[in-house]
């Protein structure tokens, strides 16, 4: 459930920013009374809605929530509040599915982990170099997947 209200969430997050989008250019195009003051607030209810994203996205790394936690055992993927996810036993991961890019505009590395079931776990990492990533490929080694 916590997964569907959190896209759910996000799709709206996503039409409210496309919505003030298509407010702003129809205030430039037919230039109404007040236009300037309306394009304001349009703009400010984008910085804000962008700006709460960031400052919770900054903030759940801080408090450790949405984080992927390595075990002996498996993976455990954490959700927006600290509920667990997604959890992977070594075992019913088929293979290790890795993407990166380093260029200096985006930097992350992608780690998709897929089961025998066809089902898969997305992971997405945004450093350069992180020691996760070195962990995650270790510990897939010695749990004998292969990776693609």
């Amino acid at each position: 459930m916590a997964s569907v209200t959190g896209a759910v969430l996000q799709m709206l997050r996503r039409f409210a920013v496309l919505f003030c989008i298509i407010v702003l250019g129809f205030l430039v195009f037919k230039r109404p009374d007040g236009g300037l003051s309306k394009g304001l607030i349009m703009v400010a209810v984008i910085v804000g809605l962008v700006g709460l994203r960031a400052a919770w996205g900054w903030l759940s790394v801080r408090l450790g929530v949405r984080v992927c936690h390595l075990h002996t055992g498996g993976v455990v993927v954490t959700g927006l509040f600290g509920q667990t996810k997604h959890v992977v036993p070594w075992d019913r991961v088929a293979v290790l599915k890795h993407m990166s890019n380093m260029s200096p505009l985006l930097t992350f590395h992608r780690f998709e982990l897929v089961r025998h079931d066809g089902g898969s776990v997305a992971i997405l990492v945004l450093q350069r170099n992180p020691e996760f990533a070195s962990a995650l490929k270790r510990a897939s080694h010695l749990a004998g997947m292969r990776e693609a």
